[in-house]
């Protein structure tokens, strides 16, 4: 409150009662004498508490009515009726109209006044002179009283009053109410008791007319009056101008080749048709100095502008900020009507006045008219301090611009450094809301503490204000739902930004982008643009600029795309690279034909040293994909216009986890884990020979090797084909007990160890080993020993990782470790292959215990291990190798598809493989419909070929449509099909085609 003392110039301090306040009063204690100053003091106390509490904590000027009406009779100004209102002035005054409802009878006495009237009327009019009280808001610089005529009713007017009708010039002429405020002089007592008497306080609240000059120079007094609201236009709204692609066409032509400058040049044109939102800064600036704000320069600004319209990408940027700061001023506009709030109001603004207005306003916001100015107290929705902070914003949102720089060679803008802190596409909830405060902080914004504060209100004064989602989040908040929103809730985020790709590699770009959305689960197309035609392209996400913008108008640049839309980004060649130049988007998702995907594999597992198998693709010209990283090998090969499956190619980083694939971009259902061959080695560790009268035989197994305990067992002890299912435990062993075991008649055992689809056999020869009985304690008679000088041969025992194997796999594991010497040690293995010298394979290690044998082909082998002890005695052992030949696959080729047009039909025309196998599944069909063969051991091409064309001709039309497909030829029959030798002839009608696919069962 002192800062308005010190602003009451001293001619007003008479006439303002909250110049000098009382801070404080007395009790009345019984029997004592009270001087007519503590009285006073007394008084003054409430009063001016009472003034105070409505200026401060109420607020000043008008609350309610007080509007004029102007009447009149045979075209002639008959009355003013002024409505009743309620008005508080800057001294806590509480105005209001009134009557007098009963006249005093005592001399000294107020008459009593009502309040309760609709208006007044006032048809008299007289000069007001105000020399009884001089109210200085009525007096110029010369000391000269402004011109005032003072109003009065009927009842009120006395003989200087004249008729309202005479009153000239109505349209010039500004109301106002004024309470004159004085006191009354008291004539001296003359012999009778005066303590009745007192200093009578006059208020006679008058209404009084001036001209426009008088107006103007009450309200340059007044520090209140003063708003942006009356700035000529400032409600005016400013809109930013449409960028319109279809205008490309209609003006050049759509043979016209394009380039990313095209696109630049248009943005550059809105922008500079706009001033470069010169109009929105000067209003910012006009409403800022109202308050005392500073505001942004807009020629910085500008030139900033300017630069990055110079970049090859990035330009839509320059674009967007111009269309926030906008948005800003939308806001501010917005909240301006409720803006007229005061924390510490002028005492000296009208302190005893009350401007009205135009007597005869035409404007629904009169600049002469006092507003009402509330406290802060009573601003529930804080709507000026939101336009100070949207002010601030926007100071702050320009000074913040920044914008991606990937092309090598750009200059930087002045010492900035070009926004890259997260250089990684990301993709952000956001929401289509007019208000920027309730979307995602967009990545072309430099974030600081000051950009934060100001950007939502609500979070203002909260830590929260950290906690706003945007591009680079992570550099100012710690919060997984700041960092990483699109892993919680975003039910409520009908937008996604998506930032970071400009510049990038088109395929790059569409692919990180595509495996956010398909890993997110967010629902939004995506298509990619090429301002050059794509002669035979089957992608169904690129499209040829010129056409798609032809056919399908809309695209507007939003940094993003709405939920259900579709995300298109335009490319184009910059330097020696294709990059992302430009990206819009639709509301809704466009526009890849409408085609029914099918992608099937015959099997879900498959081990990685496997053959190829084959894709059966829906349209069966679709381009096959594997959904993995641009880096790695996913196993799709193209051959001969097929598409298989190639496990051995499939990096090693994929095996033992899904991939999935996708057709023309789509993704589909189908999945294929792909697991590595186990290989695994497997010794007898111990034999445990009966005794007594017992007959069991007790092993003891030993299994090692990567992963043993992933995998299944299955043991045939007997060689008999029984197989049983034992598994080892924690350390690698397993035990079982023979029964009766004749150690002349020992079987071979032979285990399969599975894991996800995968076989490895191994098998186990020569196991056994009959432990010698040792006789002790036999004396001979000349004390010599039977046995002196005999040594024991050594044992041999040769085995193998594998003993029959299928080609392409031509290598296994020779194991000869299991050999031993009961009195004494091995001291050297030695391997030799003693088949026909026509299977020659390669020996890795001949004289290691166990090697690794090589470039195996189909055939029988047998492999001789020779092992020596350490007194030279030799043992030898044999192991025989099977390798099978290689299954051919089969096949099913079209090798023509011609249409006759809209209308006609279509022939189809394919070949059946020369490798026809029994068990060979043999395919073809339309939409859900498939026709299956199989292929017996006496089938030829012919007769596969033969065999489809019976079974289409004997599917009947109701089979067809059974699953609402319409594969009908054009005069409304099922398809018709014909063989000759390997060839499969299908007709049908032009819109439907069939697929084939052949596979190894």
């Amino acid at each position: 409150m002192n800062n308005q003392l010190n602003n009451i110039p001293e001619k007003y301090r008479n006439f303002i009662q909250l110049s000098d306040i009382s801070t404080q009063y007395r009790k009345f204690s019984k029997g004592q004498y009270i001087e007519y100053t503590q009285f006073n003091e007394f008084l003054d106390f409430f009063e001016d508490q009472d003034r105070l509490s409505r200026v401060m904590l109420q607020g000043v000027g008008i609350v309610c009515g007080f509007k004029p009406e102007l009447t009149y009779s045979n075209k002639k100004l008959n009355s003013i009726k002024l409505s009743q209102g309620v008005a508080v002035t800057t001294d806590g005054d509480l105005l209001t109209l009134n009557n007098t409802s009963k006249v005093s009878e005592e001399l000294y006495v107020s008459d009593l006044k009502t309040i309760s009237i609709d208006n007044k009327e006032y048809t008299h009019f007289k000069k007001y002179d105000n020399f009884k009280v001089n109210y200085p808001a009525f007096y110029d610089e010369n000391g000269g009283q402004i011109e005032l005529w003072e109003l009065a009713t009927v009842q009120e007017a006395t003989s200087d009053f004249q008729p309202v009708a005479n009153f000239s010039n109505l349209k010039d002429q500004y109301l106002m109410l004024y309470l004159e405020s004085y006191e009354k002089e008291v004539k001296p007592c003359r012999g009778v008791d005066c303590d009745n008497h007192g200093i009578q306080q006059i208020r006679n609240l008058k209404v009084l007319v001036t001209n426009e000059q008088g107006a103007n120079y009450i309200l340059q007094k007044d520090r209140i009056q003063p708003h942006p609201l009356f700035i000529e236009d400032i409600l005016g709204s400013v809109k930013q101008e449409r960028v319109i692609l279809e205008r490309l066409i209609q003006e050049k032509g759509i043979e016209t080749r394009f380039s990313y400058a095209d696109l630049k040049n248009m943005y550059a044109d809105v922008l500079e048709r706009n001033g470069y939102g010169e109009l929105v800064f000067r209003k910012i600036y006009e409403i800022s100095k109202m308050f005392g704000l500073p505001v942004a320069d807009h020629l910085t600004f500008k030139s900033v502008l300017e630069e990055c319209l110079n970049l090859p990408f990035g330009f839509q940027y320059a674009y967007d900020v111009v269309k926030d700061l906008t948005a800003t001023y939308s806001e501010i506009i917005r909240l301006l009507p409720k803006t007229f709030t005061k924390c510490l109001p002028d005492f000296a603004s009208f302190p005893k006045h009350m401007m009205l207005g135009k007597l005869n306003s035409e404007t629904q916001l009169d600049s002469s008219r006092h507003q009402f100015y509330n406290s802060p107290v009573l601003d529930d929705e804080k709507a000026m301090q939101r336009v100070k902070t949207l002010i601030t914003r926007f100071n702050q949102q320009v000074q913040n611009f920044k914008y991606p720089n990937r092309f090598e060679g750009v200059e930087k803008i002045g010492n900035d450094q070009p926004i890259e802190a997260e250089s990684a596409i990301k993709i952000t909830p956001s929401q289509k809301s007019e208000f920027l405060g309730n979307k995602a902080i967009p990545f072309y914004y430099r974030i600081t503490d000051d950009f934060l504060k100001v950007w939502d209100f609500n979070k203002v004064r909260t830590p929260a204000f950290r906690n706003n989602v945007g591009y680079n989040s992570g550099l100012f908040s710690q919060e997984s739902y700041v960092r990483k929103p699109l892993g919680f809730n975003i039910d409520r985020a009908p937008f996604y930004n998506i930032e970071g790709h400009q510049g990038m590699h088109y395929q790059d770009a569409f692919d990180q982008i595509k495996k956010i959305r398909d890993e997110q689960q967010l629902g939004f197309d995506i298509m990619l643009l090429s301002f050059k035609e794509l002669l035979k392209n089957k992608d169904l996400s690129k499209a040829y600029f010129n056409e798609y913008i032809d056919k399908y108008s809309g695209l507007e640049h939003k940094h993003g795309v709405e939920k259900g839309g579709t995300f298109i980004m335009v490319y184009d060649h910059i330097g020696r690279d294709e990059v992302i130049v430009a990206d819009f988007s639709l509301p809704y998702i466009c526009c890849t034909p409408k085609v029914k995907i099918n992608l099937s594999l015959p099997n879900t597992t498959i081990c990685a040293k496997a053959e190829k198998i084959p894709f059966t693709v829906f349209p069966f010209n679709g381009i096959v994909t594997a959904n993995v990283d641009s880096d790695l090998n996913g196993g799709v090969q193209l051959i001969d216009g097929l598409y298989f499956f190639d496990p051995a190619s499939v990096s090693q980083e994929l095996h033992n986890q899904p991939i999935s694939f996708s057709v023309n971009g789509k993704s589909t259902d189908c999945n294929i884990n792909v697991i590595t061959e186990p290989q695994v080695r497997i010794v007898v560790e111990k034999v445990d020979i009966p005794e007594s009268d017992s007959t069991a035989t007790v092993v003891k197994f030993k299994i090692t090797g990567e992963h043993f305990m992933d995998y299944q067992y299955s043991w045939d002890f007997l060689d008999n084909g029984s197989q049983v299912i034992q598994n080892p435990d924690s350390k690698g062993f397993v035990t079982h007990t023979f029964n009766n075991l004749s150690p002349r008649k020992i079987p071979n055992i032979k285990v399969k160890v599975i894991g996800g689809g995968c076989e490895q056999n191994v098998s186990l020869e020569n196991w056994y080993v009959e432990t010698p009985i040792i006789i002790k304690g036999i004396v001979f008679e000349k004390g010599g020993d039977c046995c002196e000088g005999a040594n024991a041969a050594p044992i041999a025992q040769a085995s193998a990782s594998q003993t029959t194997i299928q080609l392409p796999t031509d290598s296994v594991m020779l194991i000869g470790s299991s050999s031993y010497d009961s009195d004494g040690t091995i001291v050297s293995y030695e391997w030799k292959q003693i088949t026909s010298p026509s299977l020659n394979a390669n020996i890795i290690s001949p004289n290691t215990a166990d090697t690794t044998v090589t470039g195996l082909v189909e055939g029988i082998y047998k492999f001789q291990l020779l092992v020596k002890d350490n007194n030279g005695t030799t043992a030898t052992d044999e192991v025989i190798i099977t390798v099978n030949k290689v299954d051919l696959i089969p096949t099913l080729t079209q090798t023509d598809n011609t249409t006759t047009g809209p209308g006609g039909t279509r022939q189809q025309i394919f070949k059946v493989g020369p490798n026809v196998s029994a068990g060979n599944k043999f395919q073809t069909g339309v939409y859900s419909v498939v026709l299956t063969v199989v292929a017996t051991s006496s089938d030829t091409p012919n007769t596969i070929a033969l065999k489809m064309r019976d079974l289409i001709n004997n599917t009947t039309r109701e089979q067809w449509n059974q699953f609402n497909s319409a594969p009908t030829n054009a005069a409304g029959y099922p398809p018709k099909a014909s063989a000759s030798g390997d060839l499969l002839t299908i007709s049908l009608n032009y819109q439907n085609q069939f697929f084939g696919s052949a596979s190894i069962s």
